[in-house]
């Protein structure tokens, strides 16, 4: 069976051009990084490269060799780029030197002193050159999102950059290849193989992409979208977290629940999006004012819940008392107003003030009712048990 290089090109253009467009159609309709886009001009390129090679001996060598070999070598640069979640490709002098050497080098052995061999080795060691980059970028980034489709985007690339390496020093060693075209088995099986490589990668990359975004929309379901802290179920589930840390650490937990005072005025006075201002402007300064470990969410409308492990009851108070004076130290601004706020809380103990989530919540919102009774813009802590019947805190 007589093996034909030009015929495996034609495949592979089509294969690789398919590849680009349909990765540069999934951003759009996945609404994902720029990985993707980068990739898909980087085959692209990579197809109009090989449809170069195909077309040897029917348009000049300047297309068919230089700017071919120039536009494999470039797709490249798109897959750095696109390894480096979308980088500017400006940004890499050693790959742009690597292009222009390399494309230098393999004009002078088309034009000066024309030897295949000599073109094979610089473009083969040239490309596996540039593969390392990439590689090394997907592997420094598995602690992240897509830790798996990364390492297996990167092993793909590695075995092309292998298959490259083995390539040019086939053709050093030999240094008898006159035509790229005449029928040679290795040439044949590392070009054959290294198209299934980029198959594989590409595969990579849209994995990648895919648990990027369901990394991307598990964060977005667990955080409030007006204020950026956690939403009600994620506290909740932090809660859960906590609770079983500090059951088996034996240490405390305080939960606190903060509330806006007079915030319907607010609304009222000045309309909801400077509400939604005034609420994002306290949300900000809880954050700002708690220890690293601590838990904040919003657990609806102008109410703020507060999770403090290992605290007692002192302890407790001393962190929620700090973080009232934080949000009443000085009026927010929305736009050109600026809006005093302040915000009183009731403090309950896991163990002391309640057994489980609702005794809880019980006991931290008497503390609160008795905050606002109590003149608001102040700190209560709980006392007892709550009944099971009482009335909500006034606003």
């Amino acid at each position: 069976m007589q093996l034909d290089p030009r015929t495996l090109f034609t495949v592979l253009v089509t294969l690789y051009a398919c590849l680009g467009f349909v990765c540069l159609f999934l951003p759009y309709r996945m609404q994902g990084s720029h990985a993707v886009s980068y990739w898909g001009w980087g085959m692209l390129a990579l197809a109009l490269g090989s449809a170069g090679i195909a077309l040897r001996g029917v348009v000049p060598d300047l297309v068919s060799i230089v700017a071919a070999n120039a536009l494999i070598l470039g797709a490249l640069l798109f897959i750095q780029a696109s390894a480096s979640q979308g980088r500017a490709l400006a940004s890499y002098a050693f790959a742009w030197a690597v292009l222009g050497v390399s494309t230098l080098l393999i004009a002078y052995f088309t034009y000066v002193q024309p030897d295949t061999s000599a073109r094979i080795v610089v473009s083969s060691f040239a490309m596996a050159l540039l593969i390392v980059r990439p590689v090394l970028t997907l592997i420094a980034a598995v602690a992240g999102a897509s830790r798996r489709a990364r390492l297996f985007t990167a092993a793909c690339l590695s075995v092309a950059g292998l298959l490259m390496l083995g390539r040019g020093m086939s053709a050093l060693r030999s240094g008898a290849i006159t035509d790229l075209h005449a029928p040679n088995a290795v040439q044949f099986a590392v070009i054959l193989l290294f198209g299934v490589c980029a198959v594989l990668a590409t595969l990579g990359v849209v994995w990648m992409e895919i648990e990027q975004l369901q990394a991307d929309l598990a964060r977005l379901a667990m955080i409030d979208p007006l204020t950026g802290i956690l939403n009600r179920r994620a506290f909740m589930l932090e809660y859960e977290r906590e609770l079983s840390r500090c059951a088996r650490e034996r240490t405390g937990l305080a939960l606190t629940i903060f509330d806006l005072d007079r915030f319907k005025d607010v609304n009222d006075t000045y309309g909801h999006l400077v509400g939604d201002k005034v609420l994002r402007g306290v949300a900000e300064r809880l954050r700002a004012s708690l220890r690293g470990h601590d838990v904040l969410g919003r657990y609806g409308g102008e109410e703020f819940a507060l999770l403090m492990p290992g605290a007692d009851t002192a302890a407790a108070l001393a962190g929620t008392e700090r973080v009232r004076l934080a949000v009443g130290a000085q009026a927010i601004q929305a736009g050109a107003l600026s809006i005093p706020i302040t915000v009183s809380a009731g403090v309950a103990i896991y163990g002391v003030n309640g057994s489980d989530w609702e005794s809880l919540l019980r006991s931290a919102d008497a503390a609160l009712y008795e905050a606002k009774r109590g003149g608001r813009n102040r700190v209560s802590a709980a006392q007892a048990m709550p009944a099971e019947a009482g009335g909500g805190a006034p606003a």
